[in-house]
C-alpha cells in the first residue's frame, strides 16, 4: 500500500460510513429511522427550541429538505413544534420523549459502532493527533 493516498483511505471510510447511513435502524421506539431522520432527532434534542433555520444549519442540508424531515418526525410523534413566546411568528421544536428514546439509542449505537475509531484517535501522539486534524480541517475549506 505504499502508494495509497490519503485521500484513498479517505474515500474507503466515506463508502463504509455511506453503506452505514443507508441502513434503518430501529432506536429503541420499535420503528426503523434512517440517518438522516436520527440527525435530525439529535440535533433538535441537543438544541431545544431551534427553529427551521438553525436547525438546516446544524444539520447542514436546506430548509427545505430540514422541513422535511421534521414533518415526517413529528407525524411519528418524534419531535413537536410550538410558537416562541415572544414571536408568534417563529415555530420552534423540540424532542417529545419518544425522541429522546431514539437520542439514546442512537448514542448507544454510535458508541459500539465507532469505539474501535475513538480508541485509535485516542491512541495518537498528540503532535499527530494536530496533524490529522489540521489535514481534515484543509481539506474540509476545499469541498465546500
Amino acid at each position: 500500500m505504499a502508494n495509497t493516498r490519503l485521500i484513498d483511505y479517505i474515500y474507503a471510510a466515506h463508502r463504509y460510513l455511506a453503506e452505514m447511513e443507508s441502513i434503518p435502524r430501529d432506536y429503541g421506539t420499535g420503528e426503523l429511522l434512517y440517518a438522516s431522520y436520527i440527525h435530525t432527532v439529535v440535533a433538535v434534542h441537543r438544541n431545544p427550541g431551534c427553529n427551521l433555520t438553525a436547525l438546516a444549519h446544524a444539520l447542514g442540508v436546506s430548509k427545505a429538505a430540514a422541513s422535511k424531515f421534521v414533518a415526517k418526525l413529528i407525524r411519528q410523534g418524534y419531535l413537536i413544534k410550538y410558537k416562541a413566546s415572544d414571536n408568534r411568528r417563529d415555530v420552534l421544536f423540540d424532542a417529545t420523549e419518544k425522541g429522546r428514546i431514539a437520542v439514546r439509542g442512537h448514542d448507544a449505537f454510535e458508541q459500539a459502532s465507532f469505539a474501535p475509531l475513538f480508541q485509535v484517535e485516542q491512541a495518537l501522539p498528540p503532535k499527530d493527533l494536530a496533524t490529522v486534524e489540521a489535514y481534515l480541517k484543509a481539506l474540509s475549506v476545499h469541498i465546500r
